[in-house]
């Protein structure tokens, strides 16, 4: 005789309770514990102990609702950006928001622009925070947008820190399309730009992703050595432009300020440096 466990006995018994649902948020636990990089079908089946046609099932009905996405090359499965819109602080990424917040309503009520915190995703950006400017003509991402790397503030953060054979295969893989006419289409005008963006610790979008926009975001780091996140500030051209100095300061104090609470050995290495030296006492 088989022994049961105490959840299938409880669905045996419970006439309320709907197995289904158990193996759906199996499958969501499985994805879960690697948010960022995707889990492969085989490993998903492993962790939830289910038939492989089964999780292929679930994995398909919930890539078709939109929750769930599956990399055409390596076919890995991820979470969507999508689950963003139910409440990011239910998420895997909810310290990060919780630290984000404050910081980004700081930059709206500073300069009145939208605010946008993206995660790196699928050779791109997916945001996953917005906090929208209330001007009435104003310009703010979607929650779950996919961003390009070579055309956003965003997407030029995470494509600055990673390898060239990196960068490379994301780019054959997305393409450069012109967007707008300011779009940086060669792949050494690109280099160019995401060199300064290293240097100067944030990324500019001038109307390369929309025109009659400009967008400045900053990388955030955590223990690694590539960014787990980007924060930007967007707005119309024609109010962007006039503040753009003090908006690219007020994004890097910001970001420097969010991976410091991260634990990242380089801000924190800078803070030090930064920090008065203690007085003589008597």
């Amino acid at each position: 005789m088989t022994k049961r466990t105490a959840n299938s006995r409880k669905s045996h018994h419970d006439k309320n309770f709907i197995a289904v649902t158990q193996r759906v948020f199996s499958v969501l636990e499985a994805l879960s514990q690697q948010p960022k990089s995707g889990v492969p079908l085989e490993e998903i089946t492993q962790i939830c102990g289910l038939p492989k046609t089964t999780v292929f099932r679930l994995l398909y009905t919930m890539s078709k609702l939109g929750f769930v996405e599956q990399d055409p090359d390596s076919g890995i499965y991820a979470l969507s950006g999508k689950f963003f819109e139910l409440g990011t602080n239910a998420l895997p990424y909810q310290r990060l928001t919780v630290l984000a917040r404050p910081l980004m309503q700081k930059l709206l009520l500073s300069f009145g622009e939208s605010v946008n915190l993206a995660v790196p995703k699928l050779g791109g950006a997916i945001y996953i925070a917005v906090a929208e400017s209330p001007k009435p003509h104003r310009v703010a991402a979607s929650i779950g947008g996919f961003s390009l790397l070579h055309s956003t503030s965003v997407g030029k953060c995470f494509a600055a820190y990673l390898s060239a054979e990196e960068r490379e295969r994301q780019l054959i893989r997305h393409g450069m399309p012109p967007l707008t006419p300011n779009t940086i289409v060669s792949r050494q005008g690109l280099e160019e730009e995401l060199a300064r963006v290293r240097a100067e610790g944030v990324a500019v979008d001038n109307e390369e992703n929309s025109q009659g926009i400009i967008c400045t975001g900053g990388p955030i780091f955590a223990s690694g050595q590539q960014p787990i996140a980007a924060m930007s500030v967007s707005g119309p051209a024609v109010r962007m432009s006039q503040n753009l100095p003090a908006v690219k300061t007020a994004v890097l104090e910001a970001v420097q300020t969010i991976s410091l609470l991260l634990g990242s050995p380089e801000q924190s290495r800078e803070f030090v440096e930064k920090s008065p030296p203690p007085r003589a006492t008597e």
